[in-house]
């Protein structure tokens, strides 16, 4: 059991490795995944995924519906947009999301709807490569022979 607890473990770090590699993550993901040694809940982090991805989806839908209609919404409440799914990227250790919606902010201060659209898009981009590779981490954690050992995963 600890063997597969030990191989799960390396398959998660190897997963982190190279998202950090590819600058998807920075170091403060690792500190953040490293919480889980260092709190009570070893699922510290399996619960914080689902929740910054069903936001920062929101968020997005939010975004798109606001350039969709641009006479509805203005370039402040679509900051206040931007600076929300920033901070939870930057609070996650999310850098290259979080860098995808600075350039949003700066097309937003441009007040160009192109621009807005362009930094949309890359920034929806970002997210769907960062919610792939975090799938595979909450999967990870979702083996059953490790659920059968008392919950005592990665601990």
């Amino acid at each position: 059991m600890a063997e597969d607890k030990d191989a799960l473990n390396k398959q998660l770090l190897d997963v982190i490795f190279c998202m950090k590699q590819e600058g998807m993550v920075d170091d403060h993901f690792i500190y953040v995944y490293s919480l889980r040694e260092n709190t009570e809940d070893p699922f510290f982090l399996v619960a914080l995924i689902p929740e910054f991805c069903s936001q920062a989806r929101e968020v997005i839908n939010q975004l798109t519906h606001a350039l969709n209609n641009p006479l509805l919404v203005s370039c402040d409440t679509m900051k206040e947009y931007v600076y929300k799914v920033k901070g939870s990227a930057l609070s996650l250790g999310a850098s290259r999301m979080a860098q995808a919606f600075s350039h949003f902010q700066c097309a937003i201060d441009n007040a160009s709807q192109e621009q807005c659209i362009i930094a949309l898009n890359q920034a929806k981009h970002e997210f769907t490569s960062l919610e792939e590779k975090l799938h595979v981490i909450v999967q990870g954690y979702n083996v059953p022979e490790i659920q059968k050992a008392n919950l005592c995963l990665l601990m």
